[in-house]
């Protein structure tokens, strides 16, 4: 069991951001003590023919995204991977410290949305009797050679390296809901193995769309609830909970060992100690029945970082509102941690799924639980389901105490699944 910190061991130095919270932690911490959620109107489209007609959405992307776009609007996604790397940029100029070759930049995202508009605007132009060249002929003056490439996951990546620049490994992870918490457990492997000394990682999603939001509905994953509000549908570990409530945003860190942080003089944010991953795809959708996927990649995490589960103080859940995934996390961390009782904390009442940007989020929210000693309370958990676990410590209040020791949780669909252990440098 490895517990010494040193020069080698990794942290996250660096953060930028644009969420539905605010674009800093000062702005993070107010959301939380403050009880005020960043589920707000969607200003992007037209939602009356929606039964959603609020998201978690950061006031730049209400703002500044539109549907129909706005010529020459790109892609949402990047949008807000642009505007998170140069607020991490004003942060921390890496190229300071490193080589172009040094730096890798390893992001969760999401499949970045197809303008339905246009391409109804294409169809709308094509004879219904066209042929294959009349059809080529049509798509070359309709759209734009761009419009393809901001299709591509990596022109998330293109638009960091035009703020950041960086030539070591590097890749868009495409892992749903455990996107960019695995990113960071991926981006600590290659700086422990040398492939690289720092790394861009984190999460970035624009799923507030029209087809987007129209998929979930039908498939029933979001809540339609009409019993509450847009802010009051985020339930997580409720007995009324009905499912998540969409969000988007972007979350970038820099990691890099402590030994490089020190000297210049800098204090990390965070220790990230240890990293754990599974997937157990018995469904396509729904979490293995045996919580099997969320059991392993939390004792792996747990494993890695060389500590005792009993020190864990807190268990930042992925907690969506959903009726299938809070039952078996809530089970999962029970067999984790047995007669242990971490308190738990799920900030997706506040903020929304940020589908592959969730982790990412959440993990800001861990940043601000370790420099305020805080435990933020879950909101909208008015009556937990009495169908979870026993001794579930659910933080049904603010809580303030030290806390050392954080899990993170993040988990796909499909039986993905992403765990990290943090360790508050205040305190160790």
């Amino acid at each position: 069991m490895n517990t010494h910190f040193d020069a080698d061991t990794l942290c996250i130095s660096a953060y930028g951001a644009v969420t539905p919270l605010g674009s800093n932690l000062d702005e993070i911490h107010a959301s939380f003590i403050n009880e005020e959620s960043g589920i707000r109107e969607i200003k992007k489209f037209d939602h009356r023919y929606f039964q959603t007609h609020e998201a978690g959405i950061p006031v730049e992307g209400n703002a500044a995204i539109s549907w129909p776009k706005k010529s020459p609007f790109r892609n949402g996604e990047l949008f807000y991977a642009g505007l998170a790397a140069k607020r991490l940029h004003d942060r921390l100029r890496l190229q300071t410290y490193y080589s172009a070759e040094e730096i890798g930049c390893i992001v969760g995202i999401d499949e970045p949305a197809i303008d339905i508009e246009q391409c109804i605007g294409f169809s709308e132009k094509v004879p219904a009797d066209a042929d294959k060249q009349c059809l080529v002929d049509a798509a070359l003056e309709h759209f734009k050679i761009g419009d393809f490439l901001d299709l591509d996951t990596t022109a998330v990546l293109k638009t960091i390296h035009d703020i950041i620049p960086f030539a070591g490994l590097s890749f868009a992870h495409l892992g749903l809901c455990s996107a960019s918490t695995q990113s960071i457990g991926l981006a600590m492997r290659a700086i422990r193995s040398g492939e690289i000394k720092a790394a861009i990682c984190g999460g970035v999603s624009a799923k507030v769309t029209p087809l987007n939001l129209a998929r979930l509905e039908g498939m029933g994953v979001i809540s339609t609830d009409e019993h509450y509000c847009g802010t009051g549908r985020s339930r997580p570990f409720d007995r009324h909970r009905s499912g998540f409530v969409l969000a988007e945003g972007a979350g970038l860190f820099v990691i890099e060992k402590l030994s490089s942080v020190l000297a210049r003089q800098d204090k990390p944010l965070a220790y990230l100690l240890g990293y754990g991953g599974a997937l157990c795809a018995q469904h396509i959708v729904m979490p293995h029945q045996d919580d099997l996927e969320m059991q392993l990649s939390m004792e792996r995490a747990i494993e890695h970082a060389g500590i005792d589960r009993n020190t864990i103080d807190f268990v930042n859940t992925h907690g969506t509102s959903t009726l299938q995934n809070d039952q078996h996390e809530a089970s999962a961390i029970r067999k984790v941690f047995g007669e242990h009782n971490p308190a738990i904390v799920a900030t997706k009442s506040y903020h929304g799924h940020l589908i592959a940007a969730a982790g990412a989020m959440e993990i800001l929210g861990v940043l601000v639980s370790f420099q305020h000693d805080l435990l933020p309370k879950i909101l909208n958990c008015d009556e937990p389901d009495p169908q979870l676990p026993d001794g579930i410590a659910l933080v049904k209040e603010h809580q303030y105490r030290p806390l050392k020791y954080a899990l993170k949780n993040s988990f796909g669909m499909g039986g993905g699944a992403g765990s990290l252990v943090l360790g508050n440098p205040k305190y160790l």
